[in-house]
Order: structure tokens, then sequence, then C-alpha cells
């Protein structure tokens, strides 16, 4: 289990494991003693550039003495632990790890992170498979032309007599039918090799717009002080017009969002439930721009046929480009709940839990008689272990949950279904 240790706490700790003097340390930092003295009772907050002189004065890295780091770090050492099934009580040793042996810690982090990624590679070329017309086509015909030579070959592996004119035309057929195959599949790897390299080509408009909001983070500091009108050079540099014209559509929301939530107001709210009363009652709103303006947060909006409309990620739960998440995502039981809020902690695969809030509310406003565009808004917060949570994945092609009722197809992963 985590234990927050104050970064004060852990100043102390180290100096007096080097068995430095308290007046000395507050020397090489440049401040006087009595100060460093309230830093390492937790009486005086410390960060920036004093946290960084201290950390080399007693030459520690930075993040061993900042408390959040230490405690993110902490936290992917044990879901990577959890992943591969350590037992509860040996997990309570990444604390002492993660503080004890900083760079081990941060090779199991990476190497989990870099898992993850393979996973969503998979996913994201099984979702391109999937959902690209011009993919299943290509596909479908190198599929079409695989069965043509086969049934070639075997006309010709079972007919020791045929005439020599056919003979001529099977052979002539079958070089034909090889090379259009062998074409077609280099055709396909070479796609996929530019799409790797040259980042946003040859992808569908909804692919390159959330590609260009991942590099941006989602965060886009224009529109907080310029609005709508920052929008048209935020978007130049997008080459596809459907693309752009989609990521415009995107800003201008965020713009709408920002003028109505002012950027200081979130950064000084802890949890959705501190503005609430500021966005007027209005908790997608609350949701939306808590995921956006904080790095450490991920977003999910859907609509109605669950499909994902936005998708902010962060590190550590996995979020597909195209197609489905996982159905037991919170997002999907706010949309059957529409106007009620959901708050509950759920467990990715590799035994990391997260706090998620959302809440289902229409488009627009809605008018009688007139039909309800309903869009569920999710927000995904990093915890430590708190015990119970509800199992959920990041998708079914790519989850490796056993025995999970709400499983629609097989995991690439495992082989099998479950």
């Amino acid at each position: 289990m985590t234990r927050h240790v104050p970064t004060g706490s852990r100043i102390r700790e180290r100096r007096l494991s080097l068995s430095v003097k308290q007046t000395d340390l507050a020397a090489r930092a440049g401040i006087s003693p009595s100060y460093l003295n309230l830093i390492e009772h937790n009486r005086r907050a410390i960060g920036g550039g004093l946290l960084t002189r201290l950390a080399e004065a007693l030459d520690v890295d930075r993040a061993a003495l900042a408390e959040d780091g230490d405690a993110a770090l902490v936290a992917a050492v044990e879901a990577a632990g959890a992943a591969r099934g350590i037992a509860p009580r040996a997990l309570e040793d990444a604390d002492d790890l993660a503080r004890r042996f900083p760079e081990w810690g941060r090779v199991i982090a990476a190497q989990a992170e870099a898992m993850a990624a393979q996973a969503r590679t998979i996913e994201a070329m099984v979702d391109r498979l999937s959902h690209d017309p011009t993919l299943a086509d290509a596909m479908h015909e190198l599929l079409s032309t695989v069965s043509v030579v086969r049934s070639t070959a075997s006309i010709l592996a079972q007919t020791p007599g045929i005439d020599r004119n056919w003979l001529g035309r099977f052979h002539a057929n079958l070089d034909a039918d090889s090379r259009r195959l062998a074409d077609g599949a280099e055709a396909m790897v070479a796609l996929f090799d530019r799409q790797a390299s040259r980042g946003a080509d040859h992808l569908l408009p909804s692919e390159a717009v959330s590609r260009f909001l991942d590099a941006h983070g989602h965060r886009f500091d224009a529109l907080e002080t310029n609005g709508p009108a920052a929008i048209p050079d935020l978007v130049a540099g997008i080459d596809d017009p459907a693309a752009r014209a989609m990521a415009a559509e995107v800003l201008a929301r965020d713009a709408e969002d920002a003028a109505r939530l002012p950027v200081a107001a979130v950064l000084a709210a802890t949890e959705p439930d501190d503005l609430i009363a500021v966005a007027g009652g209005d908790m997608a709103l609350v949701l939306r721009r808590m995921g956006i303006v904080d790095p450490g947060r991920g977003l999910v909006v859907a609509d109605a046929s669950g499909a994902l409309v936005r998708r902010k990620p962060v590190a550590g739960f996995a979020l597909p480009v195209v197609g489905a998440g996982c159905p037991l995502w919170p997002v999907f039981a706010a949309l059957g709940q529409p106007g009620r809020p959901v708050a509950t902690t759920v467990e990715t695969p590799d035994g990391a839990q997260w706090r998620a809030h959302a809440v289902a509310a229409p488009l627009a406003p809605q008018t009688f008689g007139g039909m309800a565009v309903m869009r569920a808004t999710m927000l995904l917060t990093r915890v430590g272990m708190q015990g119970a949570a509800d199992p959920v994945g990041p998708g079914c092609r790519v989850c490796p949950r056993e025995g999970c009722a709400a499983r629609r197809e097989p995991s690439v992963l495992s082989g099998r279904g479950s």
C-alpha cells in the first residue's frame, strides 16, 4: 500500500542517513537553518529551485524528495506488480523498493509502460482493419487472390493428365495471380510503414483529429485567452480538409467551455464537486474542463451509440483511437441514466485503480417533441490502492481478463475468448 510521506520528512530522513548537520545542509542550499528546520517538520511548503538545490546537496534525485513524483513511481511499480499477479501483501513492498532503489523502480515502470504501448498498438491496428473501408477492401482483395491461387494450384496438383494448352493457361494465370498477391501484400506493408513513419498520412479524419489533439495534450492555451479567434491558426497545419473541419468543431466546443468555466477556477479545484456551483450545475462541463486542463487526468466522451467522440488518454489507461471501448466503463452506465452522476473506482487489468466520474446530458437544450441527442462524459483520475474496485479493461480485443461476462469477442493477446 502506498505510504504518502511529506517532502519535508523525506529531506530529514535523507539528511540523517548521510549524517549531515542541519546547518551544513542549509548552507549548501542557501537558506537559514531555522527555515530548513521548518521545512523538515512540514511547516513550510517547498518546490521549484529550492527543492532542486536540496536534492543536489543531498546527492539524490529530485523526484525521490518530491511527494507527488515518488507517489507516482510507487503507483507505477504497484500496477506493474499487480499485472503480473503478485500477492497483495507483496505489493506493499513497492513503496520501499521505489524509495530505496528509484532507478530500478523506473526500469519496472518503463517496461510496464512499453507493454501497455504494445497493447495499444495492437488495438489500433485491429481497429484500423475493422473500420477503414480502404483497408477492408484491400484485405478482401488479398484473401480473394489467395483463394484463386490455391484453387489453381490444387487443379494442377490433382490433374496430372491435363491438356498441354490448358496447362499453359493455368501456369499463366498462376503467375499473374501470384504477382498480384505479392504486389498487394507489399502495398499493405508499405501502407502501415508509411503510417508509422509519416504520422498523420493515410489516416481517417477521426484518427487525424485524435493525433492532432494528442500531440497538443488536448489543451490549447490560445483558446483560454483568445477564444474562437485562435482556432484558424491552430488547425492550419492539418492537411486533410475533413479532419481540419472536425478539429475546428472540437476546438470551438473547447473555447465555449473555457469561456463558461475559466482555467483559474479549474486549477484551484481538487474534486469535480468543487466546481459544480461555479459551472451553474453543468456537471458534464466540469468533467470536460478538468479532463482537458489537468494533464494527469483522462477524458472520454461517448454518444448514445457507444462511439467515442472524444478521448484524451492518460498514462496507464488505454483508450482506443477508433472503435468501441470496454462496455464496463462507467461512461456507458451513465448513458443509461441521463442526468444522474456516477462516481466509482475502477481497476484496469494491470492492477491500477482509477476514480471515474461520469454523467450523461443532452448535447443541446431539449425541446418538447424533439429528439434528445445524448452524450456521456467520463473523467479518469489515478488513485492509490483503495481495496475493492470494479474491473474494467481497454476493450475486448486487447483485454487479458478471463471470465468476463461483458466480453463480446476473443482477445488477440490470449488467442482465445473468455
